[in-house]
């Protein structure tokens, strides 16, 4: 996909107002890769985990694109695995796997993107089920603020292994920006959302301009139904 489709996506919504967000789902919108997968892989790596672990997540991660299966159980088991590290202990590990594992996977189309949201002034958020710590890296990498995640249990500076709930997951992923953008003076109606996730179908619908981005088959259906974007980034890393 050449830039000129994405000029012409956002000349659609004409507000440059600062009311105007612009929200990316992580895993296979900004990055190519699974962030939840990936960290596992490279906790393996580290000598953290089992190889058992490991291959059920593999396949568990294949059946989640293929829209087949709900993640949120297995992604609770991944949390449990953290009980006991402290946040610099997790700051550290993730600032590792960042570097060795996701940040050649950062889609070049997807930074040209956010550079011309930047332009029109509107803000750039990420939105993700994956928790602070493993969004903050890729957030600081692009120069983006705003990071709208699923919550971690934390006491005494020292993850519990328990997720707090809803989750930013699914219908729980519209709550958590609606409430964002309550508490930011963000007009959804006038925001852009981008996605590969069917998962994520709730959000795309409190959106004005909802966009399928590197789309899972039931995500493309869904847009073609509705008459949504559909941009497909090609591999190609940002740096």
């Amino acid at each position: 996909m050449a830039i000129s489709p994405i000029l012409i996506l956002l000349q659609k919504g004409s507000r440059t107002m600062s009311d105007v967000a612009a929200l990316f789902d992580m895993d296979h919108t900004l990055i190519w890769k699974n962030s939840g997968l990936t960290s596992v892989q490279f906790a393996r790596k580290q000598g953290m985990i089992p190889l058992g672990f490991l291959i059920k997540g593999i396949i568990k991660i294949f059946l989640y694109r293929l829209s087949l299966m709900n993640i949120e159980r297995w992604y609770e088991r991944n949390m449990e695995v953290l009980a006991g590290l402290t946040l610099n202990d997790m700051d550290r590990f993730s600032g590792q796997w960042f570097e060795t594992m996701v940040r050649q996977a950062i889609y070049q189309e997807a930074v040209q993107l956010i550079k011309e949201h930047e332009k029109r002034g509107h803000r750039i958020a990420i939105i993700s089920n994956s928790p602070s710590f493993f969004v903050k890296p890729l957030a600081e990498e692009l120069g983006i603020k705003d990071i709208i995640c699923t919550q971690v249990e934390i006491i005494d500076d020292v993850l519990t292994g328990k997720l707090i709930k809803p989750l930013c997951y699914g219908k729980g992923k519209k709550e958590y920006a609606i409430k964002w953008a309550y508490d930011n003076g963000i007009d959804l109606l006038q925001s852009y959302f981008y996605t590969d996730s069917y998962f994520d179908i709730d959000l795309m619908h409190a959106v004005g301009f909802p966009i399928a981005t590197n789309p899972d088959h039931k995500m493309r259906k869904a847009a073609r139904q509705n008459n949504w974007q559909i941009l497909t980034f090609k591999k190609e890393a940002a740096f």
